[in-house]
């Protein structure tokens, strides 16, 4: 007896074992995945030079309206309304800034389309500002940051409070997402 219960415990662990599946072959992917990181240095911006559309002196008789007086991005003066405005002063300049990060990215540029500023008494006059640049890609040549520059214009009437105005430029800078 005790032959056949191990002819029978062994057929039956033979039959178990043909029942039992085979492993499958292991498969891999023919392309692995890559991990991979880009790490950029932070984005800095600073001040480097105001908007400055100088001395302007209404002069103009009479009452009138729309006289502009207009500063582009290098600093010149491109408009001064001869007939109602006196613009002078060494002064003139083109906002700037300076944006720093890693070579070779490029960066975001938000710079308002205007900008309101005020005198003493609280007057206040809208500053356009030239904001065609919106990017800038920064260099590879181991500077330590790139300037862009942008200027502006006013628009002034012959009821222009005087007074010396001045507000501030909010601009941003950041890598895209």
């Amino acid at each position: 007896m005790k032959t056949l219960a191990r002819i029978t415990s062994l057929a039956a662990t033979v039959a178990a074992l043909a029942l039992t599946a085979a492993p499958a072959q292991a498969a891999t992917p023919t392309t692995p995945a890559v991990a991979k990181v880009k790490i950029l240095k932070a984005v800095t911006i600073s001040r480097v030079a105001d908007l400055d559309f100088g001395t302007v002196v209404l002069s103009g008789p009479g009452a009138w309206t729309g006289a502009v007086v207009s500063v582009d991005n290098t600093g010149t003066v491109r408009a001064c309304d001869p007939t109602n405005l006196t613009c002078s002063s060494a002064a003139f300049s083109a906002a700037e800034y300076k944006v720093t990060g890693s070579n070779n990215a490029t960066v975001n540029l938000v710079i308002p389309a205007s900008v309101v500023i005020t005198n003493a008494a609280s007057d206040s006059l809208t500053v356009n500002l030239n904001n065609a640049q919106t990017t800038i890609v920064l260099t590879s040549s181991g500077a330590p940051g790139d300037n862009f520059k942008f200027g502006g214009s006013i628009s002034l009437d012959s009821t222009t409070p005087d007074g010396d105005y001045s507000g501030d430029i909010v601009v941003t800078a950041n890598y895209p997402a």
